[in-house]
């Protein structure tokens, strides 16, 4: 499929063996000692085990993983749901949406051939997937990758700059910084803020939020292919600041959020599903507040307006050269071809500006 699982980013001890259905063939991959993220990649093409429904592939993993996405070369399937196994129980299914669609896919750098957003399962060791294109199973056409982002404690902030919110720094939330591959691409100024959410990712707790951020790191920077995640900051359902692309909050870098617009912009990621879920007033303030600091360190009013000029790309409403004048905080969907940051958060826009001024 797309590629095997990635050889020297990560430190690798133990074995871990890997089943597909309930007679199915099996494989070794490795897995992370105590602490480490890192991926197991299985292919999907494999016949269906005796207990499987006819398009559905079941993977059992030997250690446990917690966050999950497929890929894929050539056309998207029409649809994609997975469910996973918790507590001797199978969740409802759930829908994989494809990068770009309900989700961020905004790197201007090229990945996966296709990739769906990574969803937080919590703990389970057993996945189930089922794709459909055109009425017809094309489940075999994927490839699954199951992260375990590791369970190294946050530290506490040794350091914090008293005008800017509270953030776990990447060393506090555990960043692997192995992985960061790609070298930091630095623009003269930040003119513009842009909210997004991460999609699939609902069902975790704040005690767990540093593993979701350390499990869509290493999503973004190997999977991906991005070399880094792709948001300067990410925002848990509790409120809680996360530092994400290297050196985003203390220089002006380039970003890998929005196709087209991530000269000049800084993006803030709520993390979850917003289509689906309602933001909490705590990771609204929070968004508004990391968003409208950042825009202070260049004296620019939060509240106010700009006019950038697009850079084009795929999944971009305005061709190369457009110049377009936005609030300056805006949403992905304001200028992608996306549904992102979801109508819930849409909807309390003015909240989030409202609170980037305070």
């Amino acid at each position: 499929m797309l590629r095997g699982l990635i050889v020297g980013t990560i430190a690798l001890a133990t074995t871990t063996l890997l089943t597909t259905g309930a007679a199915g063939s099996t494989t070794e991959r490795s897995s992370p000692t105590r602490g480490e993220t890192t991926a197991v990649h299985r292919s999907l093409s494999e016949a269906p085990g005796a207990r499987d429904s006819p398009g559905i592939r079941t993977v059992r993993t030997r250690k446990r993983f917690s966050m999950v996405a497929v890929t894929w070369d050539g056309k998207a399937p029409d649809r994609t749901t997975a469910q996973y196994r918790q507590d001797g129980r199978w969740s409802s299914w759930h829908e994989l949406s494809p990068l770009g669609s309900s989700g961020h896919g905004g790197s201007d750098v090229s990945g996966a051939a296709g990739a769906s957003g990574a969803w937080w399962t919590g703990p389970s060791s057993r996945i189930r997937i089922r794709a459909v294109r055109a009425g017809e199973h094309v489940t075999g056409e994927l490839e699954l990758i199951a992260i375990t982002p590791g369970t190294e404690p946050v530290r506490s902030e040794t350091e914090r700059r008293t005008a800017r919110p509270p953030v776990v720094t990447r060393a506090e939330w555990g960043a692997d910084e192995s992985m960061m591959r790609w070298p930091p691409e630095y623009s003269a100024t930040t003119r513009a803020a842009i909210v997004h959410h991460t999609v699939e990712t609902n069902d975790y707790t704040c005690a767990r939020s540093a593993e979701v951020v350390r499990g869509l790191y290493h999503y973004h920077a190997v999977e991906l292919g991005w070399g880094d995640i792709g948001y300067h900051a990410l925002v848990d359902k509790c409120g809680t600041i996360f530092a994400g692309r290297t050196d985003g909050l203390r220089r002006h870098v380039v970003g890998g959020h929005t196709q087209g617009f991530n000269g000049q912009t800084f993006g803030v990621a709520l993390i979850g599903n917003f289509e689906t879920a309602y933001p909490t007033e705590s990771a609204l303030r929070s968004t508004g507040r990391i968003a409208g600091w950042k825009l202070g360190t260049v004296g620019r009013d939060p509240l106010g307006q700009t006019t950038l000029v697009s850079g084009g790309g795929r999944g971009n409403k305005y061709p190369e050269g457009t110049s377009v004048t936005l609030p300056r905080i805006f949403t992905h969907r304001d200028v992608g071809e996306t549904a992102c940051p979801g109508d819930n958060v849409h909807a309390r826009m003015d909240t989030i500006r409202q609170a980037s001024a305070g």
